[in-house]
């Protein structure tokens, strides 16, 4: 017989878990939109390392990292949830894996640029130091 006061509070039930499949197209979405805010993020740097008196020289070594480096990290990524939202089952430990990686790739795409371009113009620094 149903209730007509709705739903009884003390008996919730389990919050559902999204669909798996769902999964690899929210990390196409993160790993396109971590790659642009890494490339923005990279230039503003270089141009500003530049402006300071950097050789011209990092603007070609940032666009070979881009292109070496961060299109096939990010590539790999989308590439690994597109196919296991393809083969799993939906689960917490599916949706823990996805949190984790979407982190690891936001933080990598935000702090790698500030790490790579200080420790390019400290490298500078130290060869010009040497060279005199």
């Amino acid at each position: 017989m149903a209730s007509t006061f709705g739903p009884r509070l003390w008996r919730r039930s389990a919050a559902s878990v999204p669909a798996a499949r769902s999964l690899g197209r929210r990390m196409t979405w993160h790993a396109a939109a971590a790659l642009l805010a890494f490339a923005a993020l990279q230039i503003w740097l270089v141009t500003s390392a530049v402006a300071a008196g950097a050789p011209s020289a990092l603007i070609v070594v940032a666009l070979i990292m881009l292109v070496a480096l961060a299109l096939p990290i990010a590539r790999m990524t989308e590439r690994h949830w597109y196919h296991l939202s393809r083969q799993a089952l939906a689960s917490r430990g599916l949706h823990a894996r996805f949190r984790r990686d979407t982190r690891r790739l936001w933080a990598a795409a935000l702090v790698l640029p500030f790490l790579w371009v200080s420790g390019a113009m400290a490298a500078t620094d130290a060869i010009a130091a040497i060279v005199r």
